[in-house]
This record gives C-alpha cells, sequence and structure tokens, in this order.
C-alpha cells in the first residue's frame, strides 16, 4: 500500500466535482434485517466495465469499504422477537439516541485490527457518512489505525448516506426484504411511489439508479484529488452494496444478492489484484455466524 499523503493534504474533495469510477471486492454477508445472502460474487457476471470512459487504466488508489458496527438501531426488539429499526432520514442523522452499541464499538476496533494485520491497510485517508452510527465507527477505526485528524473527512454532501427509504423509516429492517426483490424486477430502476404519511413524501425509497449516481461521483472527486493512496469509506450496509455493484460493474439489481455487507464488515478493493488476476475474490473480513469475530479471507495472489 502506498504511504498516505502529508497532514497538510487536499480537503474537502467529495464536495465538489462529478464523474465516475470503477472497482471493488468482496466476502460472503448480509445487511442486518436481511438475512444471509448467497456467496458474494456468487453467479455474478460483469457486465460492464465501469468507468472506462473516465479511467481507461483503471483505479489508482486502493478502497477499504467498512460497514458501520452495530448501532441502537440494530440493536432495536420489536414485540415479535425481531431486531433492526430503520431510520434514514437525515434529519436524525445527528441523533445520539441511535449511537453505536459496545458491540458495535468492537466491532470496528476488530476490523481496524484486521485491516492492518491482515488486509495491508498502510495509513491514509477516511471519509465518512455523517450520520452518527457511521461517523462513530469511523472515528474508532481513526483511533485504532492511528490516522491523523487532518486525513479525517466527514462527508457532507450526501453521497455516504444511507439509501432512503422514506416511508419506511421507524419500521422494521425486515421491511427491506420487500425493497431488494423490488430491485431484482425492475434492475435497480424501480422507486416506489410517494407516500403522503412519510417522512420523506417527495419519494418512498431511493431508487439504485440514484444512489448508484453518488457512486459515480465520489469515487471520481477521489481518483482525481489523491494517486496511489488507502482510503478508508466508513458507510451503510444498504449503501455499500450497492457501491460494490457499481464499482465491480456487475448487475445494479442484484446488489444485495451479489454483495451483501454486514455490520462492521471490510471489504477492499485494489486493482492491482485484479488486473493480475480477473477472477480473484479481492481481500476482506466478514462477521461470523455469530457476528462476535470477523473472518479474514486473502486470495495468496494478493499483495499488500
Amino acid at each position: 500500500g502506498a504511504a498516505p499523503r502529508g497532514a497538510g493534504g487536499r480537503r474537502g474533495v467529495l464536495r465538489g466535482g462529478a464523474g465516475a469510477a470503477a472497482a471493488a471486492a468482496a466476502l460472503a454477508g448480509g445487511c442486518a434485517g436481511g438475512g444471509r445472502a448467497r456467496p458474494a460474487g456468487a453467479g455474478t457476471r460483469q457486465l460492464r466495465k465501469f468507468g472506462s470512459r473516465e479511467f481507461p487504466d483503471g483505479l489508482k488508489n486502493r478502497y477499504f469499504l467498512v460497514a458501520h458496527g452495530e448501532s441502537e438501531l440494530e440493536a432495536h426488539k420489536w414485540p415479535d422477537g425481531s431486531r433492526g429499526l430503520l431510520l434514514s432520514n437525515p434529519g436524525f442523522k445527528y441523533d445520539f439516541g441511535y449511537s453505536l452499541t459496545s458491540a458495535g464499538r468492537d466491532q470496528m476496533v476488530e476490523a481496524a485490527q484486521r485491516m492492518e494485520e491482515e488486509l495491508g491497510f498502510a495509513g491514509g485517508w477516511i471519509y465518512t457518512s455523517n450520520f452518527q452510527r457511521a461517523f462513530q465507527s469511523a472515528l474508532q477505526l481513526r483511533e485504532v489505525l492511528g490516522v491523523p485528524f487532518s486525513q479525517f473527512r466527514t462527508e457532507f454532501s450526501g453521497l455516504l448516506d444511507p439509501r432512503k427509504v422514506g416511508a419506511l423509516d421507524e419500521g422494521p429492517q425486515a421491511k427491506m426484504e420487500s425493497v431488494w426483490r423490488e430491485d431484482r424486477q425492475s434492475g435497480g430502476r424501480s422507486t416506489p411511489p410517494p407516500v403522503a404519511s412519510s417522512l420523506q413524501p417527495s419519494a418512498s425509497v431511493e431508487s439504485v439508479m440514484e444512489v448508484n449516481r453518488r457512486v459515480l461521483e465520489a469515487i471520481t472527486r477521489l481518483e482525481r484529488s489523491y494517486y496511489g493512496d488507502d482510503i478508508v469509506l466508513c458507510s451503510h450496509c444498504s449503501t455499500l452494496s450497492i457501491y460494490m455493484a457499481a464499482m465491480m460493474g456487475t448487475d445494479l439489481g442484484s446488489h444485495h444478492d451479489d454483495w451483501p455487507f454486514e455490520h462492521g464488515q471490510v471489504r477492499v478493493y485494489d486493482e492491482r489484484l485484479l488486473k493480475k488476476k480477473p477472477d480473484a475474490r479481492p481481500p476482506g473480513c466478514a462477521p461470523t455466524g455469530d457476528g462476535a469475530s470477523l473472518e479474514c479471507a486473502v486470495d495468496p495472489a494478493y499483495e499488500v
């Protein structure tokens, strides 16, 4: 991995510009409330060379996609015994009532340790969603990884926000199953109709294509601002699975089936590995069945 830039660095990289970019990596897992999907990458097929026009030689940075740790939202219990509360409305992003749980903080400590010891993180930049659960996760990562505050960026323009779910907000996370089913059927282009009683009445659920536009903008800005750096993107399961599908160039509608995330999971995109071994499964660490620890998988061809 490349050494990080000096503490001076570029500031506010995600606040200007637009475009498109490419690539990423994965392990098995499933976002809270959705159960486990098939193993990541199983049955996936690259449909397009994403970002080929903007970046004909590929991406120059290495990206660590990290799903925030367990928060009070995931720990919420429903009368039927199920867990998980949906909340994507930006009006609640600074609400400390939805902070990380102690288990979520432990997940971030272990994720940071594995990033250094097994995934080759060599110091770099951290960009985070400004929702409390992601922001607190990124702060925990920063502390363990020793990344200076001068290389820590909070993303305020919404590019790393959770996928907006409108009328489903404040309901069970299990409701996302119907959203993912609609994603598959529509190829990621469907947006359910507005719901008058929704906290976000202008749109019930943000479409996959709308989140995909965020991916294009975010990665383009980063690629134009850094070269050969390690960049951590700390965000939400619902957002990162779409980032993965877009970057890998696979079917956007099948993002949750192909690239699901668990809370505390890390995935790495390193184009050096993909160029050397196109069919390689890039490195990453995912929670074990009980969620108590991370299990890492690293292809023998991977060079940290």
